[in-house]
């Protein structure tokens, strides 16, 4: 896991939301080999990891991992009693296989345009793995296996992606993602109990059509926002919802498509 100058690290509902271009894995046990292995070793890699690691001599930070059967992953870090908001990010994961690594491969995940980060599969959990140079397990830097699947919501986290509202229908899809989440204003859901400073949906479609040319341009932004289930988009049942409790700022595409 890189250090960045994060001031803070990401339930679990598994429902796909419309608006998804990735395929779904068939399988959540996903066997990887090399020209040179032995019969590949299956691996449940999906679940919900956790830790506190350390981030230089003074401080820590908590970091929170969904690994998720549909190809996607969460990431959520916090410092360790900051009052910042966590710092998010969602992009796809995949197993790797690398020269010297294990039979059962390692865990990428890449989000921000920085090279993946990488994890070996223990009995407990996942353990950061340096493959610079080499393969070589950084034993300080682990996340404990602490269930197969949440079905919590992910709370608030700072966010980077792109808004679109057209017909209706609003979506964000999150820089490093293929998929496109529905989303509403934060106040018509609250998150850990409480409703916090959540701007509702019609400021939301406000503050879009004020930002843009004309309805169904996207807003690239910044947003403090939470996911959790809402009304499916079309029928019964539910989906998938980014909620946006408020818009921290607006930026530039090009910083966006520099992260994918």
């Amino acid at each position: 896991m890189r250090t960045r100058t994060f001031p803070f690290v990401l339930c679990g509902a598994l429902l796909a939301s419309c608006g998804s271009d990735t395929p779904p894995i068939e399988s959540a046990d996903v066997p990887m080999t090399d020209s040179t292995s032995s019969p590949a070793v299956s691996v449940e890699w999906p679940g919900y990891y956790e830790g506190t690691l350390a981030q230089g001599k003074d401080s820590e930070h908590t970091v929170q991992l969904w690994i998720r059967r549909d190809s996607t992953f969460i990431l959520r870090q916090r410092f360790v009693d900051s009052e910042m908001p966590a710092e998010g990010a969602i992009g796809t994961w995949s197993v790797v296989q690398i020269s010297g690594g294990p039979a059962s491969g390692l865990l990428s995940i890449a989000y921000f345009g920085d090279p993946p980060d990488h994890y070996q599969r223990t009995d407990t959990g996942l353990v950061f793995v340096d493959v610079i140079g080499g393969v070589e397990l950084a034993p300080d830097w682990a996340l404990e296996r602490f269930a197969d699947e949440l079905q919590d919501e992910i709370p608030r986290m700072r966010l980077t992606g792109t808004f679109t509202y057209m017909a209706d229908a609003m979506s964000f899809t999150p820089c490093g993602s293929h998929r496109a989440w529905p989303c509403a204003g934060g106040e018509e859901w609250t998150d850990e109990g409480e409703a916090l400073s959540s701007m509702n949906t019609l400021t939301l479609e406000r503050s879009y059509l004020k930002a843009v040319k004309q309805g169904g341009y996207p807003w690239t932004i910044e947003v403090e926002a939470s996911l959790n289930m809402g009304p499916a988009m079309e029928g019964d049942g539910a989906d998938e919802y980014i909620f946006i409790h408020r818009v921290l700022r607006t930026i530039v595409a090009s910083e966006c498509e520099t992260v994918l």
